[in-house]
């Protein structure tokens, strides 16, 4: 049964192909994201970086793979990876599926030999991608960051004796709902993973039901928790130094991943704070989740009045001058975080911080991020993604869910304005971070028995 529903399913594959490549030229030719990097994902052949290693036998070596969707997955595994190389002398396979994270992992890695990190685009799940990158690599390990589920991959790895383990395991409750559904074929999927090292009880259960044994599952906790931002973030203390010493004259909102919508909410709470305290200076700083939305937040912002826009990267050039002379008393300054990998430095300069993807249903994103730097945190009710700690931030107070404009004004005032609640939040948030550390060193351990034995690559 588990073979004829196998070759179902590259059966469906090869049906639905033209319709897929038909779709990402179109995307392709719309520079639509959803393309970047599809003919690599294809034939993973054709990607030079790899071709060029396999021609200095660079590549042929045993190695660690390890897949990292984008840029939070990818964030999440650094100090994990940095405790890989520490402990194993192997390379490291490093995939990834979006621009964003291949870019990301390119220049954190870029002073890495090629014996050490290779980073490629993760293939498609056609049967002749998957085997077409095993020819290129010789991984005795495949490691999912936060569950990755592709049946043809999984099931080759398998036939070559090679252990599959997911770490900072979590799943959606529509991804779960879908797997349960089609439960008659996933089953033998899961059945392939070796070990899943779960963020917490509830996805324990989670997988326990869809197939994984109960001795092959382990809570660990959450990676991003281990969130090292020395790692992470070149140069973030004179790019901190050089913001402060510009906008400190006033109070700084950082509004981080942000999406359609979200960006008129944030904006209208800064304008009316503006309105309502004039002895202030209200700078905020707006980091759109996608890059592609840049220019349109951009535009969006030069029809708003009462404000003054600019760009981050102007603001970093050398000949850069706030003049705040010539605004007006309650002028809200607005800085368009127009360079990627910049988050984290805004959130280490501000007062308060507001999480996107939250306001609409997006799911939400990092709610730690904000408090690494002992900032508060406010986020909507859409934290599905982040459910847990987002319970866990209110309950401790280290950050605030509101659930209209006027909330979150009125939670913006609260930790502009109030020092004992900026205080003890800030306290809050960095105990919270401080108690869950760990995580990566866990996994570590835990994978460690698959690397001593040495498995063989056949």
């Amino acid at each position: 049964m588990e073979k004829a529903l196998f070759a179902v399913y590259n059966i469906l594959l090869l049906f639905l192909s033209p319709f897929f490549f038909i779709a990402l030229i179109l995307f392709s030719l719309a520079k639509n994201k959803k393309s970047e990097g599809f003919f690599y994902k294809l034939f993973p052949f054709a990607f030079k970086p790899l071709k060029n290693s396999v021609l200095k036998d660079t590549a042929l070596e045993e190695g660690i793979w390890i897949h990292a969707v984008s840029l939070g997955e990818l964030r999440a595994s650094v100090n994990f990876i940095e405790l890989l190389r520490n402990k194993f002398d192997k390379k490291i396979y490093l995939s990834t599926t979006t621009k964003t994270g291949y870019n990301f992992a390119k220049n954190l890695y870029k002073n890495s030999n090629n014996r050490d990190i290779l980073i490629f685009y993760f293939p498609y799940d056609f049967y002749f991608s998957v085997k077409s990158i095993l020819r290129w690599i010789k991984p005795v390990l495949f490691i999912s960051v936060e569950t990755e589920i592709w049946p043809n991959l999984f099931n080759i790895l398998k036939r070559r004796n090679i252990p599959i383990a997911v770490i900072n395991a979590r799943i959606s409750d529509k991804s779960y709902k879908n797997y349960l559904n089609f439960n008659f074929f996933f089953r033998y999927v899961f059945e392939k993973i070796d070990l899943v090292l779960c963020i917490s009880e509830i996805y324990r259960k989670k997988f326990l039901s869809l197939g994984i044994k109960k001795e092959n599952i382990h809570i660990t906790g959450n990676m991003k928790f281990d969130l090292d931002i020395g790692l992470i973030a070149e140069g973030i203390e004179e790019k901190s130094n050089k913001l402060k010493g510009i906008f400190n004259c006033g109070k700084i909102i950082a509004a981080g991943s942000t999406h359609e919508g979200e960006e008129n909410l944030i904006l209208n709470a800064a304008i009316k704070l503006s309105k309502n305290f004039k002895k202030d200076k209200i700078f905020l700083f707006i980091a759109p989740r996608h890059p592609e939305r840049f220019n349109e937040v951009y535009n969006f912002l030069e029809k708003s009045e009462k404000i003054k826009i600019y760009k981050l990267s102007s603001v970093y050039s050398p000949d850069f001058n706030l003049d705040i002379s010539k605004s007006e008393e309650s002028e809200t300054t607005v800085i368009l975080v127009d360079i990627i990998g910049e988050l984290l430095t805004v959130y280490n300069i501000c007062s308060v911080a507001f999480v996107g993807g939250s306001m609409v249903n997006a799911g939400g994103h990092n709610l730690l991020e904000p408090l690494i730097f002992g900032k508060p945190v406010i986020f909507g009710r859409y934290i599905q993604n982040f459910s847990e700690i987002a319970e866990k931030i209110t309950e401790i107070r280290a950050g605030r869910l509101v659930n209209s404009p006027q909330g979150l004004y009125d939670a913006l005032t609260e930790y502009l304005y109030n020092e004992k609640a900026l205080e003890a939040a800030s306290k809050s948030g960095l105990m919270l971070i401080s108690q869950n550390k760990g995580s990566s060193l866990q996994n570590l351990n835990f994978l460690t028995r698959y690397l001593d034995a040495g498995n063989a690559y056949t």
